[in-house]
C-alpha cells in the first residue's frame, strides 16, 4: 500500500486542528473517512500514528516525526499547483541561465532583488557558454536566460540587452612593444580563451583566421574568472570582456593590448519561454534591463 496526499492532508489537518472531527469539517469529510484515512497511512507505513483516549488524541513519537514530512511534502504539492496554474516561474522554482560576464557583474544583485520582490521564490542558477544555455533554452530546462548570439528555437522569445565587449589582456608587466597589436603579432604568446562551445571561442578562431595565421599555443578555459586570474597570475594572454576587466585596468593589475582589427562584440540577448511569459517574467526582464544599465553591462561602444 502507498501513501497518498490525502492520507498526508488527513494527517496534517488532525495535527494542526486537534481532532478527528474538526478534521473532518475542516475536509468536508465524514469523520469515518478520515478516521479510514489514518489507519490506511499507519498501515502503508507500519507506525502508530496517534494514541486515542477518548475524544482526546495525541501523537506518538513516530507523529512527530512524520509531521515534518507531511508539511513538506503538502507545502511542495501546494507550489507545484501553484506554478502551473499560473504559468508563473516566479511562483515556485526558476531556473534561471545566464553567461559569466552577467554572473560576475550583477547577479548577485539580481537575486537580492528577487528575494524582495518573491520571499518564497528558489532559484536554480546556471552559469554556461552560448551553446549550454541555448540548447538548455530549446529542450526547455530553463526558464529564462542571458546569453550571447543564442541560437534558439521558435518555441523560445528573444528580446536584446545590448552588446558585450571583449578585449586581449595581459598581465601589468607585460612589455608594450607595438602601438598596435594584429593577429600576426600574438601568434607566439601563451593565449587562453574559451572552449569551443562558447561563442568567445569562435571570435577568437575567426580574429585570427581573417589574418590567415595561426597561434602556436592556445589554452582553453571554461570559467572567465579562472582565465582572469591566469591573466593576474602573468601566466598568458586571455581574450576577455572589458567591462569584467575593468576594476583590474583600473587598478593598473592588468594591461588592454590595443589590437586591429578590433575584436567583434557579441550581442546578448534575454531568453525566455514563450509560453511562460506573464507579469512576473515581464518583471524579471525588467529588473535584468535594470541592473545592466545600471552596472554598465552590455551597453554602448567600448572605446
Amino acid at each position: 500500500m502507498n501513501v497518498t496526499l490525502d492520507q498526508l492532508k488527513a494527517f496534517e489537518r488532525i495535527v494542526r486542528l486537534g481532532t478527528f472531527h474538526a478534521a473532518a469539517m475542516d475536509l468536508h469529510l465524514t469523520q469515518p473517512s478520515v478516521s479510514t484515512r489514518i489507519k490506511e497511512l499507519e498501515s502503508a507505513l507500519n507506525v502508530q500514528l496517534f494514541v486515542r483516549n477518548g475524544p482526546r488524541i495525541s501523537m506518538t513519537a513516530e507523529g512527530h516525526a512524520l509531521i515534518e514530512y507531511a508539511d513538506r511534502t503538502l507545502g511542495t504539492v501546494g507550489e507545484i499547483v501553484q506554478r502551473f496554474r499560473t504559468r508563473d516561474p516566479l511562483k515556485g522554482l526558476l531556473r534561471l541561465g545566464m553567461n559569466e560576464s552577467f554572473a560576475m557583474i550583477s547577479v548577485l544583485d539580481l537575486v537580492r532583488r528577487l528575494e524582495h520582490y518573491y520571499p518564497a521564490i528558489r532559484t536554480s542558477i546556471f552559469v554556461g557558454d552560448t551553446g549550454t544555455v541555448s540548447q538548455m533554452l530549446n529542450e526547455q530546462k530553463l526558464d529564462i536566460a542571458i546569453v550571447s548570439d543564442p541560437n534558439v528555437d521558435a518555441h523560445v522569445t528573444q528580446q536584446s540587452l545590448g552588446k558585450n565587449h571583449f578585449g586581449w589582456f595581459a598581465h601589468s608587466s607585460f612589455a608594450m612593444t607595438r602601438e598596435t597589436y594584429t593577429p600576426a603579432d600574438l601568434c607566439a604568446l601563451h593565449l587562453f580563451i574559451s572552449p569551443p562551445t562558447a561563442r568567445l571561442h569562435a571570435t577568437a578562431t575567426n580574429w585570427f583566421a581573417s589574418a590567415q595565421v595561426t597561434p602556436e599555443r592556445v589554452s582553453t578555459c571554461n570559467s572567465l574568472w579562472v582565465t582572469v586570474q591566469t591573466v593576474l597570475q602573468g601566466l598568458g594572454v586571455g581574450l576577455l570582456p572589458i567591462r569584467v576587466m575593468q576594476a583590474e585596468l583600473e587598478s593598473f593589475r592588468v594591461k588592454r593590448l590595443p589590437v586591429k582589427p578590433e575584436i567583434e562584440p557579441h550581442n546578448v540577448s534575454i531568453c525566455y519561454q514563450t509560453s511562460e511569459f506573464g507579469p512576473g517574467l515581464r518583471t524579471l526582464v525588467d529588473l535584468t534591463r535594470e541592473l545592466i544599465e545600471h552596472h554598465k553591462l552590455f551597453l554602448g561602444d567600448v572605446a
